[in-house]
């Protein structure tokens, strides 16, 4: 009995591992959703408010926009829990508001801060302005740095003379919407580097022992493990250790599957953080089949990025 079991599970292990006994014929994963967010605690950069800073978060979004990504307005998507109109405000604070933000889910916040001034010439009465525009992508979920990027030390033209606030503004904007293009285009190519399609995640069943080595051979582009890489953390209660055994196999053989570390383990609970190239409700598919497969009724919850797996014990 027990080896026809061991068989059983081995075949299907490796069936998870080429996304088989889920999968559909499109596997492309959507690209991340991006929040476009502005850091302006420092006293010296610009406020939010100022014109300057609204053409700058608008030619952010828009290049992020057309670069194919889900770019969402931080006041639309926010404006039920948090006072939009609020300046000087922190990086703790942006990333806990785009971490509050749950329809949409968000993925990816691009914070930025801009620098702005005007220099006099020592030898003239000529007056340049100058502009520094630092930004830089952190994952919603988990915090991790994603890239930076910052355009300064860029040769502007002189302000022409008699040059009021007026003028000082739409100079300066025009100036700093050019940089901010720049900026973005930068993050962008980051962006696009960390979730550009990998082979290698496909497959996932490899590194399982007793796993069958099932021929994950190069298919269409559109088989590749694609998306933002995210970590979640997955909870087992009430489960047997060996059943907890067979889930840590089975979640290792998941199309896409990056790694995962233990957090705690005990006799009847245990925790894992497990990072993968799949969605949210991707995951949350594998897991509900993986204890059906392991013949193990149990439910399957999920908030925030916390997968929470109980054993629901019969007679």
């Amino acid at each position: 009995m027990l080896p026809i079991r061991a068989a059983a599970r081995r075949t299907a292990l490796a069936a998870l591992s080429l996304g088989l006994l889920f999968e559909g014929p499109a596997l492309a994963q959507p690209k991340p959703t991006v929040v476009v967010m502005g850091e302006d605690a420092d006293e010296d950069s610009v406020p939010r408010g100022n014109r300057i800073f609204q053409r700058v978060i608008a030619e952010l979004s828009e290049t992020m926009n057309l670069r194919g990504y889900n770019v969402y307005d931080e006041t639309a998507v926010a404006m039920g829990f948090t006072q939009p109109n609020r300046v000087r405000r922190r990086d703790a604070e942006l990333i806990e508001v785009a971490r509050s933000v749950s329809s949409p889910p968000l993925d990816v916040v691009a914070v930025f801060q801009i620098y702005a001034s005007a220099s006099k010439s020592a030898y003239s009465d000529i007056v340049r302005p100058e502009v520094r525009i630092p930004g830089r992508l952190l994952n919603v979920r988990t915090g991790q740095s994603l890239g930076s990027f910052e355009v300064a030390g860029v040769q502007l033209p002189p302000l022409p003379q008699g040059c009021d606030r007026e003028c000082l503004l739409e100079r300066v904007g025009t100036e700093a919407k050019v940089i901010a293009g720049d900026v973005a285009a930068a993050l962008t190519a980051k962006l696009d580097g960390v979730v550009a399609p990998r082979r290698g995640a496909d497959a996932g069943a490899a590194s399982v022992p007793g796993a069958v080595a099932a021929p994950v051979a190069a298919g269409p582009a559109g088989e590749a493990c694609g998306g933002l890489p995210t970590a979640y953390v997955v909870r087992l209660n009430g489960f047997s250790a060996q059943e907890v055994q067979a889930a840590e196999e089975y979640m290792a053989a998941f199309r896409c599957y990056e790694h995962h570390r233990p957090v705690r383990a005990g006799t009847s609970a245990a925790e894992y953080w497990y990072e993968t190239r799949s969605d949210s409700a991707r995951l949350g598919r594998n897991l509900r089949l993986m204890l059906e497969h392991m013949s193990a009724p149990g439910q399957v919850q999920f908030s925030g990025n916390t997968f929470v797996l109980s054993r629901v014990a019969t007679r």
